[in-house]
């Protein structure tokens, strides 16, 4: 069952259609999933590093996009992204299909909305990844859950 924290929204709710390396086209349904945190921003991001680390995977990048903004006068509370991954299975879906490199490493997006919660989010990695080609998409799905549960371990 799910936790209540956890919630599913699909952010862009028609199916769009996408050509593959292939050159085929398929419809992909993009899931846009978040999680309010029960903790402030830093707190969810030291979480979210923790649970990356103890669930096999690597922060390979992140962009601080408070301080990239700031440069423009904009003011947020919190807004940071982390490209995570885990550089063996990468290279495997990349010698399955290099196009993967649109969509890996996987952004996981930490942010304060305007009331001041914290949430984290990110695409299904399913989808993104099924739109590049099906057997992508497979492993893909396993993906969504290692993400679900990252986030779940950072939010709570």
């Amino acid at each position: 069952m799910m936790d209540k924290k956890l919630s599913m929204i699909v952010q862009q709710a028609k199916a769009t259609p996408v050509s593959s390396s292939s050159g085929t086209q398929s419809t992909e349904i993009i899931q846009f999933t978040q999680s309010a945190s029960s903790k402030s921003f830093d707190s969810t991001v030291s979480a979210l590093k923790h649970s990356v680390s103890s669930n096999g995977m690597m922060i390979l990048g992140n962009l601080n996009q408070v301080g990239a903004l700031k440069t423009t006068g904009l003011q947020l509370k919190g807004a940071e992204s982390f490209f995570v991954g885990n550089p063996v299975v990468g290279k495997n879906m990349f010698q399955m299909d290099p196009a993967v490199g649109t969509e890996l490493p996987m952004r996981v997006y930490v942010w304060v909305d305007n009331n001041g919660k914290t949430h984290v989010g990110y695409y299904q990695p399913s989808a993104l990844l099924g739109t590049i080609n099906s057997e992508l998409g497979v492993k893909g799905a396993m993906m969504d859950k290692k993400l679900s549960m990252i986030v779940k371990q950072a939010t709570s």
